[in-house]
């Protein structure tokens, strides 16, 4: 099997777990607009005079994750791509942090054989992402950035029209200087991308 047929195979079972996983997360929306709860026995729910819970911490555990934040394409990049986000770009715009995601998913689509052809291979490849370090904190926001550009990424081949792409895929590289990120078509030189896309993160 080529790079190509092995990346449209894993493309296409992403684009099942996808529709599984959304199909889950609307079910859950649902059963939660309905108010519908399943009642221990001996407990009256209508009376419970606990204190309200006070809300989620920022930073999330790995293993607290809730099921729209699992991985669709392969275990773990889901996690690794927020992490990144935090070592690379957490002082940038969405649209820049959204755009540093993109640059590792054009990586892993690019026929180039330096690159890793999956996605925690690409983040964690030796000098590839100095930001990145496995002990980045994991947080909210971040996870579930890496979340919607995944999902983008997935049904890419087969969607008409935009996805909401923020870069596109010739640009494999980028640069920062602390307040902002810089995507270039080549690790030296090449051409740096102007933000000509309309991207979904702006008002």
């Amino acid at each position: 099997m080529t790079r190509t047929e092995r990346r449209s195979a894993l493309r296409h079972a992403a684009r099942i777990r996808m529709g599984v996983a959304v199909c889950a997360v609307l079910l859950l929306a649902m059963v939660g607009l309905l108010g519908c709860r399943v009642a221990e026995p001996g407990i009256d729910r209508n009376k419970s005079t606990d204190p309200p819970q006070a809300s989620a911490p920022t930073e999330i555990a790995p293993a607290d994750l809730p099921a729209a934040y699992r991985p669709a394409q392969e275990a773990g990049a889901v996690e690794v791509l927020a992490k990144m986000v935090w070592g690379e770009a957490r002082g940038c715009s969405v649209t820049e942090q959204a755009a540093a995601v993109w640059c590792v998913l054009n990586r892993v689509d690019s026929d180039d054989p330096y690159f890793p052809d999956d996605i925690v291979g690409a983040v964690t490849q030796s000098g590839a992402f100095y930001g990145y370090d496995p002990n980045n904190p994991l947080l909210a926001e971040h996870l579930a950035l890496a979340e919607d550009v995944l999902a983008r990424w997935s049904i890419e081949d087969s969607c008409v029209g935009d996805v909401g792409r923020v870069l596109p895929e010739e640009y494999l590289y980028f640069t920062g200087d602390g307040r902002h990120n810089y995507f270039r078509t080549e690790y030296e030189g090449g051409g740096t991308w102007d933000w000509a896309l309309e991207s979904p993160y702006e008002g």
